[in-house]
């Protein structure tokens, strides 16, 4: 299974098929650590449709475990699990339209939870993708604010192996600005499986009464595809606080990825 590195609209149809690595952004927003994974997968169709010239849509469940979940450098919940379903479906060679649904919940000690529903507008142009998004998360017994989060972001592809992407979100439930910009590298190990590093700075502008340059982070997968259909992905994490309230934090956990 393919390329991470073609952006066609055919790249975010995802026929029925599992995938490899990373648009990584279109839905970074809504809940990093899943949806990195939902595009990862999703990035590995390009090559496959791009060929074939014959879905026009998709639908992918994931599951993820974490020992720990770190949203936008605040820690929100210790170990965890999140589910998501989400559809993607081709407008044009252009244009793709992204939605679906998540919740999460927390595992050890503690009542956290949240559920988000989004819609996304993605547009290629040649190695440039533009995405507007649109969610909104309601938490229970969370350190966040319940409300809409507003944001765009651009991809571009440097080569086979890297990516730059940037993204800006006003979120309402914080009443205030999340920046993030992240560089991405891809290396296939065989047909079947591939790394993925990620390592990225954010920005905040009274975000929960915060503001100035955030946290910086990095992220290592590994991707096996069981087959077609089935993919399962450990990965570790680290945070590094750089504003004087944010922390820093070492955590890990794995994906599990079902296309239909």
């Amino acid at each position: 299974m393919k390329t991470y590195h073609s952006f066609p609209a055919i790249v975010f149809c995802a026929a029925v098929s599992v995938t490899t690595a990373s648009a990584q952004d279109a839905l970074l927003d809504i809940s990093p650590n899943i949806n990195d994974q939902y595009w990862a997968l999703m990035r590995q169709e390009a090559a496959k449709l791009e060929a074939e010239k014959e879905a026009i849509y998709g639908i992918e469940a994931l599951t993820s475990w974490r020992s720990e979940y770190v949203y936008r450098g605040f820690s929100l919940a210790s170990s965890s699990m999140e589910f998501q379903l989400a559809a993607q479906i081709a407008l044009s060679d252009d244009y793709s339209l992204d939605t679906g649904v998540y919740y999460g919940t927390e595992a050890g000690r503690g009542d956290f939870s949240e559920l988000t529903g989004f819609v996304n507008l993605s547009r290629s142009v040649g190695d440039f993708t533009y995405i507007a998004k649109l969610a909104y998360h309601e938490y229970g017994q969370s350190v966040f604010e319940s409300g809409m989060d507003i944001g765009l972001s651009m991809n571009y592809q440097i080569n086979d192996a890297f990516d730059v992407s940037g993204s800006m979100s006003y979120d309402t439930g914080a009443k205030g600005f999340y920046f993030e910009s992240k560089l991405s590298y891809y290396e296939e190990v065989d047909s079947d499986s591939y790394l993925v590093w990620d390592a990225g700075v954010s920005a905040v502008a009274d975000y929960y009464e915060r503001d100035g340059v955030h946290h910086a982070f990095s992220k290592l997968s590994y991707t096996y595809n069981i087959n077609d259909s089935v993919s399962v992905s450990p990965y570790v994490s680290a945070v590094l606080g750089i504003h004087e309230e944010a922390k820093k934090y070492l955590l890990g956990g794995v994906y599990f990825a079902v296309s239909f």
